[in-house]
């Protein structure tokens, strides 16, 4: 994939960078995650681009994009930048696909600008406020690095020099399986070496203890939802195996029926472990819809 095509625009207080691929009438935008970048979805672009316009952007303060003048990394910013990117490139509404920090970009972005999303798609992870709410002792220890991250100067103090082997950490068994190869997890780790984006993906996850989840309960209890149909996926071999996704998931949509998931093989980094079971899923699920 011609992943060396870049564009970028400045939306607000941020550069944006982005890919384009394909040139259908329908627009898709694919949301990647944490510890990643646009790289992440490199084995479903090709697919999920026939008979459409793909966009791939690097989330504010990720990879190639720049980071944000206001210093804020919460999900209303992020997803606003993205609403501005659809519009900027001639689409009211496009299909949203996130993985990890970026379905819960997709998440907020399906709260505040509704009529953006035809669909939505969500990989591997539950609502914030759900997550907040429910943490033990086996949740807690196995997301230890959200309590980290939500400390950005020390985070960032204490990785940085230290990138690679923090990342391997987190990298180990698809690096393992091949999932990642060597090439992709060198670019990701370039991607994080610049101490003031690492602070920037750190500042992501503080959000989520604070503004983000304020802005998620207060939203629910006044009975906001998600509108659009509603696709989840998540690794069988992830930390969800133990958790009831599709009727977490109804509980925060307008229509329960709309919601529909399963699990797929492998474990959290979806896009890149189950890249054919994703596109396969993802193609029924927007025929049906």
């Amino acid at each position: 994939m011609p992943w060396d095509t870049r564009e970028s625009v400045r939306l607000g207080d941020v550069e944006l960078a982005y890919r384009v691929v394909g040139d259908g009438a329908e627009a898709a935008v694919l949301v990647h995650g944490w510890p990643q970048t646009h790289a992440c979805w490199r084995h479903v672009v090709e697919p999920l681009s026939r008979g459409r316009t793909l966009l791939v952007p690097d989330l504010r303060g990720y990879g190639d994009s720049g980071l944000a003048r206001s210093g804020e990394y919460d999900k209303r910013a992020t997803a606003a930048d993205l609403s501005a990117l659809l519009r900027h490139l001639g689409f009211s509404s496009a299909v949203v696909i996130g993985h990890d920090r970026g379905a819960r970009v997709a998440h907020r972005w399906a709260l505040d600008h509704p009529s953006d999303i035809e669909a939505l798609v969500l990989l591997d992870i539950l609502p914030t406020r759900v997550v907040m709410d429910t943490f033990d002792r086996d949740s807690a220890s196995a997301m230890w690095h959200w309590f980290f991250h939500r400390n950005p100067e020390l985070a960032a103090t204490l990785v940085s020099g230290n990138v690679e082997a923090y990342l391997r950490h987190f990298f180990a068994r698809v690096l393992a399986s091949g999932a990642v190869d060597a090439e992709t997890f060198q670019h990701y780790v370039a991607a994080f070496s610049d101490p003031e984006r690492l602070r920037a993906s750190f500042e992501d996850y503080r959000t989520g203890f604070t503004t983000d989840l304020d802005r998620d309960q207060a939203d629910h209890a006044r009975g906001l939802r998600v509108r659009a149909p509603l696709l989840v996926l998540w690794g069988v071999d992830g930390g969800l195996g133990g958790s009831d996704v599709v009727r977490v998931w109804q509980e925060h949509h307008a229509d329960p029926a709309a919601v529909s998931g399963h699990a797929v093989p492998g474990g959290h980094y979806v896009p890149e472990e189950a890249p054919e079971e994703v596109v396969r899923a993802v193609e029924a699920f927007l025929r049906a819809r």
